[in-house]
């Protein structure tokens, strides 16, 4: 059997030469022939750096900022001196109609004011009126006397005009009209409780809504009825008389 017959392969010599030589055709591509070298292509090939330098601003001028959604609670200061944060809350100051008698509440009414003495309507202020007031009326009752299921009514003034505040003794005042009281007596019949005894009298002034309308001489149950259903506002002083 004949031996095959020898591949002929290239020495490595040349293989190296031969890619020395294209290596060379290679680098001879980048020069134009004139001496220039060609330039490198114009499309970056990285991101330029991101421009770290600060925006400027300009100052807001507190006069034409935007003002706060929330506006300062009715009786709140609106201070808050020590910066905390925090806003002191001033309470509305409350008045209440109130009512001043020639006695102090739960003391003994004076004989002038009783059946005993002078029987004089004694003398009467107020203060603290509530708004709405369309007129006043003053009431005297006898707590400890029950009559038709009631309080005995020793005396009833309504129509009092609502910029008056106050009364003379035995005074009644334009437009004010009495009522007949349970002595059957038209305006004032001061206390006189059964010999031996102490009753306690009570004396109001009354703040009614509407004008009440009420004719001169009309029963004291009927006119305290109806000031009673349009009362706004009451102040009253207690007092005793013992016989």
């Amino acid at each position: 059997m004949s031996p095959s017959p020898a591949v002929d392969r290239p020495p490595r010599f040349r293989i190296l030469a031969a890619c020395s030589v294209i290596g060379i055709l290679a680098l001879g591509a980048c020069d134009t022939g004139d001496g220039t070298t060609l330039r490198d292509p114009t499309a970056p090939t990285t991101l330029p750096p991101p421009d770290t330098a600060p925006i400027p601003t300009e100052a807001i001028d507190a006069s034409t900022a935007a003002p706060s959604s929330f506006d300062t609670l009715p009786g709140s200061s609106g201070a808050d001196p020590a910066g905390s944060g925090e806003f002191e809350v001033v309470e509305a100051e409350t008045i209440d109609l109130d009512l001043v008698t020639p006695w102090g509440d739960g003391d003994e009414i004076e004989l002038r004011y009783t059946c005993d003495g002078s029987n004089g309507a004694p003398a009467i202020s107020w203060s603290g009126i509530p708004d709405g007031t369309q007129e006043l009326a003053v009431v005297m009752v006898d707590e400890s006397d029950i009559s038709q299921g009631r309080p005995f009514i020793h005396w009833v003034m309504a129509g009092i005009a609502p910029d008056i505040d106050a009364l003379e003794e035995n005074e009644v005042p334009p437009g004010a009209v009495q009522a007949i009281n349970f002595f059957g007596d038209v305006g004032y019949t001061g206390p006189c409780p059964n010999p031996g005894s102490t009753s306690t009298y009570t004396v109001t002034v009354v703040a009614v809504g509407q004008q009440l309308e009420v004719a001169e001489e009309t029963p004291a149950a009927q006119v305290l009825d109806l000031i009673e259903t349009v009362s706004i506002g009451s102040a009253s002083n207690a007092g005793t008389v013992t016989r």
